[in-house]
C-alpha cells in the first residue's frame, strides 16, 4: 500500500482549514459525501491531499450506510485520534490487514473500499484502503499546490503499540508511528528544505515543516 491522502476531522465548515491559507497553499475543490453526511474542504499536494472532514448531517453520518466509521462519535471525542490515513494498493490487490468493507453512495455500484477493523478505536486513526479497482486518473490535473511534495509523515499516538491495521499503515512509505504522545500530526515537505514550520496546535493537531 502508499499513502493517498490524509483525513482531519474538523468542526462544522471546517474553518480551521483557512490557517493553511495563512502559509501560502492554494485551497482545492471541495465536495460532499451522500449517505454518509459529510462534506470537505481539500489541499492538493503534489503527491498527497491534506482533507478536512466534517459533518454536515448528524443524522445521515448517524445512520446512513457511512455510520459505521463512527464519525460523529470521533469527532466529539476531545481524548480521540482526529485523523484518518487513506490509502490505494500499488498493484490492484486487496489489501491484508483486518478490514470491513464500506460501500459509499457515492462510490460506482458494487465498488468498496476497506477500513480496519479499529475503526472503533478512537486513539489511533481510520484506516482506510481505497477499493483496487478504482484506477487513478490517466490525466490529473495539476495539483494546486504542486512545488510541495510529501517527504515524511510522523503519526503520534497515545498507545505504547499499535494495532494490527496501524502497524500494517505505518510500514507504508513516508508514514512512521510516534507512540506514548498525545495525538499530533506532523507533515514534512520537500525534506523540510526551506527551514520554515507552523505549528497549528491547539486548534489543528498539525505541525508542518516544509
Amino acid at each position: 500500500m502508499y499513502l493517498d491522502h490524509i483525513i482531519i476531522l474538523a468542526s462544522p465548515e471546517a474553518p480551521e482549514a483557512d490557517a493553511l491559507l495563512e502559509i501560502g497553499l492554494i485551497e482545492g475543490t471541495s465536495n460532499d459525501h451522500p449517505g454518509q453526511g459529510t462534506s470537505n474542504r481539500r489541499y492538493f499536494m503534489a503527491n498527497t491531499t491534506i482533507e478536512f472532514l466534517f459533518v454536515h448531517n448528524i443524522a445521515e453520518a448517524m445512520n446512513g450506510v457511512g455510520s459505521k466509521l463512527r464519525i460523529v462519535e470521533r469527532a466529539i471525542n476531545i481524548d480521540g485520534s482526529p485523523f484518518g490515513l487513506v490509502t490505494r494498493t500499488d498493484d490492484g490487490t486487496k489489501p491484508a490487514f483486518p478490514a470491513w468493507q464500506y460501500q459509499p453512495d457515492y462510490f460506482p455500484q458494487g465498488m468498496h473500499c476497506y477500513v480496519g477493523k479499529n475503526s472503533d478505536n478512537f486513539n489511533e486513526p481510520l484506516c482506510i484502503c481505497m477499493p483496487p479497482a478504482l484506477p487513478k486518473p490517466d490525466k490529473s490535473p495539476e495539483p494546486d499546490n504542486s512545488s510541495w511534495n510529501l517527504t515524511e509523515l510522523q503519526l503520534y499516538i497515545p498507545a505504547i503499540v499499535a494495532s494490527t491495521e496501524l502497524t500494517t499503515f505505518g510500514e507504508c512509505d513516508l508514514v512512521s508511528l510516534r507512540f506514548n504522545e498525545d495525538h499530533k500530526l506532523k507533515l514534512i515537505f520537500n525534506r523540510g528544505s526551506k527551514g520554515e514550520s507552523r505549528n497549528f496546535l491547539p486548534d489543528i493537531l498539525l505541525v508542518m515543516e516544509w
